[in-house]
């Protein structure tokens, strides 16, 4: 008869690992303590120890996916033109929610909204902005922006990625649209009017 595993650091990445698995094939209403935990080759009684219920593992879930996309909006450094920087965290925001819909789904559905609100997860969500936060407040400081808060700005400028990856996972895009210039135009509604010669 096999020995059963003892609750290590390595099974708790492995769960984690099926977990996010679980999610990004169906969604996060697939993650169920016992599927999971069958998938690593584990109990249920396992994934209770390391990660308390299925609240704290949704909640896991959610900070590797996070975490995951600030990762990708960080894969280029800052350049000296911050409105050059901001339409590149715009691509890489639709790419990443586009390659990965069902944990984007995950991150902003009323089955995050309603979780218990922890230091981790909050940490997490900050961090998934922060580089277009930091690009927006170089751009206002430059007067490259019309001058705002810098948090409109960045709510204006999300609400614009996330719409337009919602509706690209979605497929309700028509193809004549050309993506670029619908997500460009809202970046130039935000440009200071041009200085006169």
């Amino acid at each position: 008869m096999a020995r059963p595993r003892t609750h290590t650091l390595e099974l708790r990445a492995e769960i984690m690992a099926c977990a996010l698995a679980t999610v990004a094939e169906h969604g996060i209403a697939a993650l169920a303590l016992r599927d999971v935990a069958e998938r690593a080759g584990t109990s249920t009684a396992a994934v209770y120890s390391l990660f308390g219920n299925k609240e704290a593992l949704h909640q896991a879930v959610l900070i590797s996916a996070f975490t995951a996309f600030a990762d990708a909006q960080a894969t280029d450094p800052p350049t000296d033109d911050p409105v050059t920087d901001i339409a590149g965290l715009g691509l890489r925001y639709v790419g990443w929610a586009t390659e990965h819909p069902r944990l984007y789904e995950a991150m902003f559905t009323d089955a995050a909204a309603g979780l218990t609100r922890s230091p981790e997860l909050d940490t997490a969500r900050l961090r998934a902005i922060e580089r277009i936060t930091d690009a927006v407040r170089r751009a206002l400081d430059a007067g490259r922006f019309r001058p705002a808060p810098v948090d409109t700005v960045v709510t204006s400028l999300w609400a614009q990625v996330h719409g337009l990856s919602v509706l690209t996972i979605a497929g309700q895009i028509p193809e004549e649209v050309d993506v670029m210039s619908a997500a460009w135009a809202v970046i130039e509604g935000w440009l200071a009017p041009a200085s006169p010669a």
